[in-house]
């Protein structure tokens, strides 16, 4: 079965209660329809980019599951129907490519302090150090090779 997203935008008059009625309508179709969600959640309510139909924020729903092929048409068109959708997107992957963020360890933490510690060194030995001078260039050093070969016959002459 191929990997899909669907990502679509419900209007901000939904509360929260009809919005998880809403979410578990879509994923019953995709199950009922032999499918599997794979994640299926509300991501956040946002301002819109550009107003849609003179609505300027919604809530983002993401979902992504395998199912058949006649499953996405059967989403998008109960999407287009619906009063409550005011964007939809499904897009088909080749390959899965679900990254879910997995909640901090603990060891995050712990490794922090360190890294403030080597900087707070650092930054302490760059203040303490004393600056140093470049050193003086040498004679021909800046000059190009001809006038260094130039100035090098000569000293060889008055030897």
């Amino acid at each position: 079965m191929p990997f899909y997203e669907a990502m679509y935008l419900v209007h901000p008059s939904v509360d929260d209660e009809r919005l998880a009625e809403i979410i578990a309508r879509y994923n019953q179709v995709v199950e009922s329809a032999g499918g599997v969600i794979e994640h299926s959640g509300k991501w956040d309510r946002r301002r819109l980019a550009y107003p849609i139909n003179k609505v300027q924020e919604a809530t983002y729903v993401l979902m992504y599951f395998r199912a058949d092929p006649q499953v996405p048409a059967e989403l998008d068109r109960l999407f287009r129907i619906s009063d409550e959708v005011i964007r939809h997107l499904i897009i088909r992957h080749d390959k899965p490519h679900l990254v879910l963020t997995a909640p901090p360890t603990e060891e995050a933490p712990e490794e922090a302090p360190e890294l403030e510690e080597v900087a707070q060194e650092t930054t302490g030995e760059a203040v303490e150090s004393p600056q140093t001078e470049p050193a003086p260039e040498e004679e021909g050093e800046g000059e190009s090779a001809a006038e260094g070969e130039g100035t090098a016959s000569t000293e060889q002459e008055q030897a």
